[in-house]
């Protein structure tokens, strides 16, 4: 009977293990995104699709609890059996003729009393064997996600340590594929940038902005081609080296737990005149000084401050990190277009002759800068400088320009 049960509710546990997961995330997706959802007018989607979720889940929850009542119901039925037993020895004991009488009332009552706690004795002694197998379904995912491919973290090549000198990029042919079975991220994508290019990176939702980026730091091996930075090879470098040499103020700001110096200078290598100094460029000196200075706490995922001055703050780290090449993905996103105006002003003037990547949506933030790449469906559609791309009426920029009312 143990093996029986064993074998199904095992099964059954590791489907409420996968069944439960969706959940989860599927409530922190429609948390996240709840703004997103209701201007889309999408609650009724999200809804349905989260009632899915718990109903498969609540499917499997249901066969793991029917499986422990089979449990429960036969180890009743079997204690019910050896009571039987005891009261069928008792009758028959009472008409033997042996010199040992069996149904004297105190063997009788011993008996019945170890037989009393029989269900309880089984069940907890299955039950507690099963449910240890059951728990190793956790440990057996936690051994999943062990297994995990990583990331290379050793290069063929090592750069110096001043590297990029230049911040000259350069992708050949690249293909970036995010799985197997999904159309390509980056489509064959070729470009070059000189060193201190200021370059602006546009396109629609899904054309492969961010995929640029995520090639560029090998967040995503490609598929084909190769990446060029100085000359080196970006996938010959190991990891620590490639990303710790490049500055980046992603579209998700992110800050940790601690004081705000160690968020912005980690490795304390700035002194604090100069820190305050980036914080002035990206206009967050007044607040900072405000709330009581570098020494303040900073929560966890930088709650402190709202989505814009973490992104303001992201931009100082950058800054203050004095990169050849500097990675901007939506930095002014979540910033009003005064405050856009005035970062795009610092970045114009506190990043002369390095290489700058912006990726954003308001074309006013680009317009001002050497070189605008236009992406569509993973594939470079368009190139060249910003006013020349404006004067032509069908050049894509000149219709995303129009389209954003500038």
């Amino acid at each position: 009977m143990q093996f029986y049960y064993r074998s199904t509710s095992r099964e059954v546990r590791r489907l409420d293990s996968v069944a439960r997961s969706p959940i989860y995330s599927s409530f922190t997706e429609t948390l996240d995104g709840s703004s997103t959802i209701r201007a889309f007018k999408k609650e009724e989607f999200f809804l349905e699709r989260f009632i899915q979720h718990v109903t498969l889940y609540q499917k499997t929850s249901y066969s793991e609890l029917i499986a422990g009542l089979w449990l429960s119901l036969r180890l009743q039925l079997l204690a019910g059996f050896i009571i039987l037993f005891i009261a069928m020895m008792a009758i028959v004991g009472l008409h033997s003729k042996y010199l040992v009488n069996f149904a004297t009332p105190g063997l009788v009552g011993l008996a019945l009393s170890y037989a009393a706690p029989v269900v309880s004795l089984l069940n907890g002694f299955l039950t507690t064997f099963t449910e240890t197998e059951k728990e190793m379904i956790s440990v057996e995912r936690v051994v999943e996600y062990v297994g995990i491919p990583q990331e290379e973290l050793h290069g063929s090549e090592s750069p110096h340590g001043s590297w990029p000198t230049e911040g000259k990029i350069e992708f050949e042919h690249v293909t970036l594929r995010y799985k197997e079975d999904l159309p390509p991220a980056l489509n064959d994508v070729s470009f070059l940038l000189s060193s201190g290019m200021q370059v602006g990176i546009i396109g629609r939702t899904g054309a492969g902005k961010s995929s640029i980026l995520n090639a560029l730091f090998r967040l995503t091996p490609i598929c084909n081609g190769r990446i060029l930075v100085d000359g080196f090879d970006v996938a010959k470098v190991a990891i620590r080296d490639l990303r710790g040499h490049f500055a980046v103020v992603p579209q998700s700001p992110f800050l940790f737990d601690g004081s705000l110096r160690e968020n912005l200078d980690p490795f304390n290598e700035a002194t604090d005149l100069r820190i305050w100094e980036a914080l002035d460029k990206c206009h967050m000196k007044t607040e900072i000084e405000s709330i009581g200075g570098l020494d303040i706490h900073v929560k966890e995922s930088g709650a402190s401050f709202s989505v814009g001055q973490r992104q303001l703050v992201c931009l100082a780290r950058a800054i203050l990190k004095a990169s050849k090449i500097l990675c901007l993905d939506e930095c002014t996103a979540n910033v009003d277009n005064q405050t856009a105006s005035l970062l795009q002003n610092t970045i114009s003037a506190e990043c002369k002759g390095m290489t700058v990547l912006t990726i954003a949506h308001r074309i006013s933030t680009v317009v001002k800068m050497d070189n605008i790449l236009v992406f569509d469906q993973g594939k470079l559609v368009e190139e060249g400088n910003p006013e020349v791309l404006l004067n032509d009426k069908w050049s894509r920029f000149s219709r995303f320009a129009k389209a954003s009312n500038m």
